[in-house]
């Protein structure tokens, strides 16, 4: 059986030379230790840029593919419960899925210690969650 890889906690895409597009996964491989990796034929290769917080794994991701049109994929809004906060801040994958994954959207977020909810993930994003699900990459 296979092990349950690390937890998923965002994703982007680039243009590399000699690559073409490129997803990048951002994954929690141990606590204050963020990785990002690259889809290869199916599978993940891990890169080189890895940080302790998820902020500086997403700016040293920028850094290194600043030349190869990094950009994270649009996973929605996450607003708060019971009161929305009136315009959201944008919400990464693993909070997507977290809430696609309910019927409802209401998911419990530990970091918040709130019932939170995301709206308006891309299709970019819906579709790389079904396809990451359905090859149990989760």
């Amino acid at each position: 059986m296979d092990a349950k890889p690390p937890k998923l906690i965002h994703a982007a895409v680039a243009r590399i030379r000699g690559e073409g597009k490129v997803i990048l996964l951002l994954r929690e491989t141990a606590p204050y230790h963020y990785q990002w990796y690259m889809e290869k034929d199916g599978f993940e290769v891990d890169t080189a840029v890895s940080a302790p917080t998820v902020e500086d794994a997403l700016r040293l991701a920028r850094h290194q593919w600043k030349n190869d049109s990094f950009r994270t994929i649009i996973c929605g809004f996450r607003y708060t419960l019971p009161e929305r906060d009136e315009h959201g801040c944008n919400a990464l994958f693993h909070q997507m899925a977290a809430s696609y994954a309910n019927s409802g959207k209401t998911y419990f977020d530990e970091e918040l210690g709130n019932n939170c909810v995301v709206f308006h993930a891309s299709e970019e994003a819906i579709d790389l969650w079904h396809r990451l699900q359905q090859t149990g990459r989760l």
